[in-house]
């Protein structure tokens, strides 16, 4: 049913319908997100063990136990769904810290998922926006020259990629147009993650997840805990070390040592350079450096809530303001009252992204108001309420949004996914092409795994 399909490139020079559809962006009701309350007893001598209740986790973990296997899933943090995660309780409406569009839906497995449940989706593949450029909305000539600058921008990463180049982003855009600075910070910081120079233009061709794209109402977070709540999981059960030597796997848990055929790894590429967990024996060399090619990239989200005043905005509207070329960001745009909730969700990543985390939730907070400000005036102070900055940059399961391959390095996504002996294997976004960083992408990652260790015949 979720057969991938290939897709071309197209050139966007219509910025207003480009809506960063691409990624999940980072980031329901308390209802739907039905967690395991307690830590689930840990089978003694499972086939499989599964490292992170995240989506590819809980696919693989699925799957196998599908197939008739047995599997001990283990999860550092107190709830599962990894970087999918909704909440309802610091507005009082369903908020996405994580991944929140289901991008690419006519190949997403979520999309069904999401309707089968009686989710509400909302097709956002046609989304409006507004463009400021200073305090005034765009005017037909400036808007024109922003539509320039995308198709100025997405051309020639187009072209580097056709002709396969693994180059910085930075090195093949215009730099005599003046107009690329929105699409730069669009595509770089709140898309991949990374600003431009950190943008591996082979990485950006042999990624998909464009149009349709839909949002949900009770949030993406709320439709995976709902989906996977019946998946087994040892909670708060960090692992510290996995002995691969010998025969089998070894992994050492916070809640004892678990003795398996095989051990899949779903952890972040940030905790796994991190080094939190130990390899015995080392991994070699080449799945050391794809895993230090794979840095985290940053996506955080600023939401602001308001008293119920529009500030001139419509629901479900991108808002983008125009940005210097040369430094495109500080920048922080937005998506205003999704479902007509009072808050706007407003995107900061790349370096300033991880600055702005540095310097904690007020800074951040201030930033973003400043900016819807700077477009409407100081009476958006008169009706703000309260402000929220995500974690992802701090949590330390995550230490990052997703994976962004350096430049050069675009080969780390295949070395990476490749097993170890065949008994040591590695899932997650970072490794689910083409649909990286995405949530599909995590799904298809956690199912191919599962799928070819068990063709593998290692657990018979």
């Amino acid at each position: 049913m979720f057969n991938l399909i290939s897709t071309v490139k197209i050139q966007m020079i219509y910025p207003a319908q480009h809506a960063i559809s691409r990624r999940s962006v980072l980031g329901g009701l308390a209802t739907f997100a039905a967690l395991p309350a307690q830590a689930q007893t840990l089978p003694a001598n499972p086939d499989v063990v599964i490292l992170g209740a995240g989506i590819a986790g809980l696919t693989a973990a699925k799957t196998l136990m599908k197939a008739g296997h047995s599997v001990a899933l283990v999860e550092a943090a107190n709830r599962i769904g990894g970087r999918a995660f909704t909440e309802s309780h610091t507005f009082g409406a369903p908020f996405d810290h994580g991944c929140s569009w289901i991008n690419a839906a006519q190949v997403n497995p979520f999309k069904w998922i999401a309707k089968q449940n009686d989710f509400t989706l909302l097709n956002h593949s046609d989304a409006s926006s507004a463009h400021f450029v200073g305090d005034q909305r765009a005017n037909a000539e400036q808007r024109s020259a922003n539509n320039n600058g995308w198709g100025a921008v997405e051309q020639a990463l187009n072209a580097a990629g056709q002709k396969g180049l693994d180059v910085s982003a930075a090195s093949v855009i215009p730099a005599d147009n003046p107009n690329t600075g929105v699409a730069q910070t669009w595509i770089g910081p709140m898309d991949w993650g990374v600003d431009f120079k950190d943008l591996s233009t082979l990485d950006y061709w042999n990624s998909e997840g464009d149009d349709p794209s839909f949002i949900v109402k009770e949030g993406l977070g709320a439709v995976v805990a709902h989906y996977f709540r019946d998946v087994p999981v040892s909670l708060n059960t960090p692992v510290s070390a996995i002995d691969w030597s010998g025969k089998g796997v070894r992994v050492k848990t916070t809640r004892g040592t678990l003795n398996a055929k095989a051990c899949i790894v779903t952890a972040s590429t940030g905790v796994l350079n991190a080094g939190t967990i130990r390899f015995a024996p080392d991994l070699p060399d080449w799945k050391d450096q794809a895993i230090a090619d794979l840095p985290m990239g940053l996506l955080a989200k600023v939401a602001l809530q308001f008293d119920g005043a529009r500030l001139g905005f419509v629901p479900n509207q991108w808002l983008d303001y125009r940005v210097s070329h040369a430094t495109p960001t500080p920048a922080c745009y937005f998506l205003t009252w999704p479902f007509e909730f009072n808050y706007m969700v407003g995107f900061i990543g790349g370096d300033f992204g991880w600055e702005m985390s540095r310097a904690g939730p007020a800074a951040a907070i201030d930033f973003a108001l400043g900016e819807v400000v700077k477009m409407v005036g100081s009476d958006a102070r008169k009706h703000f309420v309260k402000g929220h900055l995500t974690d992802w940059a701090t949590n330390p399961n995550t230490l990052g949004a997703y994976a962004a391959a350096r430049p050069g390095r675009y080969s780390a996504r295949d070395a990476l996914a490749r097993p170890l002996e065949g008994k040591l294997w590695f899932a997650g976004e970072a490794v689910g092409m083409p649909y990286v960083a995405l949530c599909n992408g995590a799904y298809k990652s956690g199912e191919d795994t599962a799928k070819q260790l068990i063709r593998s015949h290692l657990l018979k």
